[in-house]
């Protein structure tokens, strides 16, 4: 039993770190943009540091967070782990200023790792300098690992950024797999780009 369990956290880590891989491209891109968007400022109006302190505020705005949680389960009509709820891992990892790809993964006897593809409205930037409150509505797909079936998913929430380094979530994930199995996912994740 034990080394089902782990097997299973095993493989929902895997799940959510080949995530952060395959969107990470992305966050190179926006470097990339944002770069050239501060020289072309730089040659323009900015000094050196007013640059860096602007390029600093614009990557700060978008939270890529990691981490752990809990997931409760609400209807149980299908065959997955979300409908039982269990030990969670959770993680957002942003593309743009409102599309990011939000992940969660229930591990049990039917474990899933859900990922999906959202979009959200941060709420606070404009008056406190920080972003206070993400809504986010979104749908993809979820994989279980056991028979590896892929489930169509939907879900909604909000991302709540505590301080620099943390912040937490809470979601409505549905699954439909022989019925429609329906959990909230709550957890809180650090933010994976400022370990670095």
């Amino acid at each position: 039993m034990m080394t089902s369990a782990t097997k299973n956290l095993g493989l929902l880590s895997l799940a959510n770190a080949l995530m952060l891989l395959a969107v990470s491209p992305s966050f190179a891109q926006t470097a990339e943009t944002e770069a050239a968007g501060a020289e072309a400022l730089d040659a323009t109006s900015l000094t050196p540091d007013e640059v860096v302190a602007q390029r600093r505020a614009d990557s700060d705005d978008r939270l890529n967070y990691f981490g752990i949680g809990g997931t409760i389960g609400v209807i149980d009509d299908g065959d997955t782990e979300l409908g039982d709820g269990g030990f969670s891992l959770v993680g957002r990892f942003s593309i743009n200023d409102n599309l990011a790809v939000h992940s969660a993964s229930i591990l049990g006897g039917d474990s899933i790792s859900t990922f999906a593809l959202t979009t959200g409205l941060p709420f606070g930037g404009e008056v406190t300098d920080r972003i206070t409150l993400v809504p986010f509505v979104g749908a993809g797909i979820g994989v279980e690992f056991d028979d590896f079936e892929i489930s169509p998913i939907a879900t909604a929430g909000v991302d709540v950024p505590i301080n620099d380094l943390f912040t937490g979530t809470a979601r409505v994930n549905a699954a439909i797999n022989d019925g429609v199995d329906v959990g909230v996912v709550l957890g809180v994740g650090v933010d994976v780009l400022d370990l670095f």
